[in-house]
């Protein structure tokens, strides 16, 4: 073997080497307590090898509208034995035109729009009634919205996600929460990519953990 073989071998070798050792530190740079944390509470009842993720967020805030940028695109290639949803928190009438336009199932058209309304066109909405005028362009009259936005499912799941971001501890957002089990939020330093990035590594943890022994 000729001098350049003996260094193209042990380049290769090198590689090889790196990429071996590559995988346990990529799954070992996310530590509970710095990037995520673990919900205090009861065990989290078995979901049939589904793991459920859910983003709690409020219209108001504005790092959540920045964060819808990377989190649309990633909850679409979720698997299918992951299921994503989300919370809507903050103050009470953006809370309910959320679960209304959620009811009325003109979320995927008016979600990202009442973001862009508040946030880069600046408009003030005062009432339901402003609110409901704004989702007639989804092709809902604003008398209906108004009516759906006092009806019993819309009460229901505003109550529901008030108490399930108050079971998880979610004090600010945006936040994520894998399972029921943990904790995502924006640190100091880190980035919204590095959020899914957590919650990429915590998503597989649990598929694993529910797959069967003899997988």
């Amino acid at each position: 073997m000729n001098n350049s073989s003996k260094i193209l071998t042990s380049f290769l070798t090198a590689i090889t080497a790196m990429s071996i050792l590559a995988g346990p530190v990529q799954a070992q740079q996310f530590e509970e307590g710095v990037h995520y944390e673990r919900i205090q509470g009861p065990e989290v009842a078995d979901t049939d090898g589904v793991v459920e993720v859910v983003e709690i967020f409020s219209y108001t805030c504005p790092h959540c509208k920045t964060f819808e940028a990377y989190l649309g695109p990633w909850h679409k290639e979720l698997s299918d034995n992951v299921e994503f949803s989300r919370v809507s928190i903050g103050p009470e009438p953006f809370v309910r035109s959320y679960y209304t336009a959620d009811v009325l199932d003109i979320l995927d058209q008016s979600h990202n729009a009442l973001f862009t309304a508040l946030h880069d066109e600046q408009k003030r909405f005062r009432s339901m009634g402003d609110l409901a005028e704004f989702h007639a362009q989804f092709g809902v009259d604003a008398k209906q919205f108004e009516s759906t936005a006092s009806s019993f499912p819309v009460e229901s799941r505003m109550r529901m996600g008030n108490a399930s971001a108050g079971k998880w501890g979610v004090r600010s957002t945006p936040a994520m929460v894998i399972n029921g089990k943990y904790r995502i939020n924006p640190r100091r330093g880190g980035t919204f990519e590095e959020m899914l990035e957590v919650a990429d590594m915590l998503i597989e943890r649990e598929l694993e953990a529910a797959a069967p022994a003899d997988s």
